[in-house]
């Protein structure tokens, strides 16, 4: 029997499990691009953050991809999730969660993005299970030269000076293959033809380990912005 129009069958999607309550759903999206708001059934599910991907590529292939908080082990063995999006309610079939390093890695690439411009302090603990997985692929876009420019007063400081004048609210580093997430605890803004911020960090999540810090983000309320670093001392 052919659903009726007014209750569509449920969209089919694939599920993955990242750890400690956090799933990645993968789901079919339509040309109209519905724009997730938030996951009301079943109960126990929060929507972290969002993403569209697989639009404008050589094999076209439009994808939906949900990070979601499963407090209440809703999907374990998977099931029928409700989206509310700006259109229209959306039912989305999930089968049994598999391991999200399976996460192809195109999607890992447009995802990765969206989870750290999403971090917050009631986020960050939830959303720094992907971070190993994600940030790789965020990193391998080449930095711009009008990139900020971060110096750290060490490779495990808690001090750091910042070009220009925008403040982030964490920085995630990379030292090797390990990544950690330091807090700005404090910022001075120095005025002038350039300015500057000396920045107070705080560990947010994960340890450097005592290895050279390579790479840099900045975290903002919805940004994320690659940094040129820079030795205290140098250039």
């Amino acid at each position: 029997m052919t659903a009726p129009p007014d209750h569509p069958a449920p969209t089919e999607a694939r599920l993955f499990a990242a750890g400690h309550g956090v799933l990645v759903c993968r789901y079919p999206v339509a040309t109209d691009l519905p724009i997730p708001l938030a996951v009301p059934e079943p109960p126990g599910l929060r929507l972290l953050s969002w993403t569209f991907t697989g639009f404008g590529g050589p094999e076209l292939d439009p994808a939906g991809l949900l990070v979601l908080q499963d407090g209440a082990a809703a999907l374990a063995e998977g099931g029928v999730l409700t989206l509310e999006t700006h259109f229209r309610d959306q039912a989305i079939a999930c089968s049994k969660p598999r391991p999200v390093a399976e996460l192809a890695r195109p999607a890992r690439a447009a995802l990765g993005e969206a989870v750290l411009a999403a971090v917050m302090p009631d986020t960050l603990d939830a959303l720094a299970t992907l971070f190993p997985l994600l940030a790789p692929a965020v990193a391998e876009s080449p930095v711009p030269e009008t990139a900020p420019r971060l110096a750290l007063a060490g490779d495990d400081a808690h001090r750091a000076t910042l070009s220009g004048s925008t403040v982030p609210n964490y920085l995630l580093l990379r030292a090797g293959s390990t990544w950690s997430c330091a807090r700005v605890a404090t910022a001075e803004l120095r005025f002038g033809p350039a300015p500057e911020i000396d920045l107070t960090l705080a560990p947010a999540w994960g340890t450097p380990r005592g290895a050279t810090i390579e790479t840099a983000f900045l975290l903002g309320p919805g940004t994320v912005t690659p940094a040129r670093l820079r030795r205290e001392g140098g250039r």
